[in-house]
């Protein structure tokens, strides 16, 4: 991705890593490993410092997923993708902070 954008000579390049859907194969919980190896690349290249804005996380109050109308219904659990819960992401929102 860096090297497509630096042959389009953009003056402000950027990206988001979104940490689930193809990334993870929507393994929910892969998305911590995800972000923590966006961070670390980070950290070895300035050119992926520059680039990686940002990282999309899927995220709820309760982890995993549920289907619509199923029963016991569970208040906070994702009805589409499944998510992480409320203290992975709170973790992980931590970790990005300390290193960023």
């Amino acid at each position: 991705l860096y090297d497509m954008y630096q042959e389009r000579n953009l003056q402000n390049p950027a990206t988001i890593v979104d940490a689930n859907h193809a990334n993870s194969d929507k393994q929910f919980k892969e998305q911590i490993r995800i972000v923590k190896e966006v961070l670390h690349s980070r950290s070895l290249s300035p050119e992926i410092h520059k680039l990686v804005k940002g990282v999309m996380i899927e995220s709820y109050l309760e982890e995993g997923c549920q289907k619509i109308g199923s029963q016991p219904h569970i208040y906070g659990k994702s009805i589409t993708d499944p998510c992480l819960g409320w203290e992975d992401s709170e973790r992980l929102i931590y970790e990005i902070a300390e290193r960023c």
